[in-house]
């Protein structure tokens, strides 16, 4: 693979222009992609063991190639981001004309504390802030990328069951050797109303191809966003009540619990 990192602005709007048309031709091939809407988000670990990540240019690299997923997806071309460790920052969206520097100048600048991993605050945050804050009628794709397993197994356990109530697919990407015990068990999770996560690991994000990536990246989003249950899904998160298998309201209580 060429030299992602640091590249000049003139190189990165070059190589975002023919990830788009990667892209826009995966979604063409892939059933279920063509015409698809959602909003993307991209969460990413800001624990200790990620600071080279950050300081060397990889976590820019990362995000420059995520972009045009938001890009292809959403329809005002923006991508939601949050970081997380042992608590979690809400920062300012990304897009085509933010997203050169976005490292450096909102992240590194501003000296963010970096800790452990934790999982389930920031995922409350990324739920709140579409069910509650800016609810509309429209699927939530989410990419959570984290080098380290997580230290909040159970807590996390029953965000991810609870969101399943949701909307909301979770796409947990593993970077490192890391054993990721925790999120490669997610297909075996039980008690969730639907499968709305899904997980592979890769040692760099970097060494691979923009297809490879993207249709990793997009193995199992298709067929959820497609099944019946989450368009039920969407249409009763707009009104602001989650079901349940039975057909019948969550009690309200669920809310409380999901959002800490």
């Amino acid at each position: 693979m060429p030299n992602m990192l640091n590249l000049t602005k003139e190189e990165s709007d070059k190589l975002l222009n023919l990830r788009k048309e990667t892209l826009t031709k995966l979604c063409l091939e892939k059933t279920g992609l063509n015409g698809a809407e959602a909003r993307v988000a991209l969460v990413l670990d800001y624990s200790g063991s990620m600071s080279n990540l950050y300081r060397n240019g990889t976590v820019q690299a990362i995000i420059e190639r995520i972009l045009p997923i938001a890009m292809q997806f959403d329809d005002n071309g923006e991508m939601e981001f949050w970081i997380f460790s042992n608590e979690y920052h809400r920062l300012p969206n990304i897009s085509l004309n933010n997203y050169y520097g976005y490292v450096k100048r909102e992240i590194m600048d501003r000296g963010y504390h970096m800790g452990g991993t934790y999982y389930a605050p920031v995922m409350r945050d990324v739920a709140n802030k579409y069910m509650n804050e800016d609810p509309a009628p429209i699927a939530d794709y989410v990419i959570f990328i984290t080098d380290g397993e997580n230290s909040d197994r159970a807590e996390s356990t029953e965000v991810i069951t609870q969101n399943s109530y949701l909307p909301i697919f979770w796409q947990f990407v593993g970077c490192g050797r890391e054993s990721f015990s925790f999120l490669r068990k997610l297909d075996e999770m039980e008690g969730r109303y639907i499968d709305n996560a899904n997980f592979f690991s890769i040692d760099n994000m970097l060494d691979s191809s923009d297809t490879e990536i993207y249709n990793k990246l997009l193995a199992e989003f298709p067929s959820w966003l497609n099944d019946p249950i989450v368009a039920d899904l969407i249409q009763n998160k707009y009104k602001g009540i989650p079901r349940i298998a039975g057909g019948k309201p969550e009690k309200r209580g669920f809310f409380s619990r999901l959002f800490g």
